[in-house]
């Protein structure tokens, strides 16, 4: 079953990234590509804790955890590229 949070989780963490790639796409914000990526594995795997509830909880539960991972890589290579390549 799921519970009221994580639904309300997957609805704020929605409107997040509908905001984040409008602006990106029209080049209001620089084009950080792992960045940008690390927050859209969050927003999956939102949607699979929800998904969890309802249908197969271990696959979506594996899920869930893999892309919480993905996404902690995405976000430690968005920093190293920021960091250790310099700006021309």
């Amino acid at each position: 079953m799921y519970q009221l949070s994580e639904v309300l989780n997957l609805v704020f963490d929605s409107i997040g990234i509908l905001i984040v790639t409008r602006l990106f796409w029209l080049g209001l914000i620089p084009k950080y590509y792992f960045l940008i990526s690390g927050f859209i594995c969050i927003w999956f795997s939102n949607l699979f804790t929800v998904l969890e509830g309802y249908y197969f909880p271990n696959f979506f539960n594996l899920l869930e955890h893999s892309f919480y991972f993905i996404s902690s890589i995405c976000f430690v290579l968005s920093i190293k590229k920021e960091i250790f390549v310099p700006n021309h």
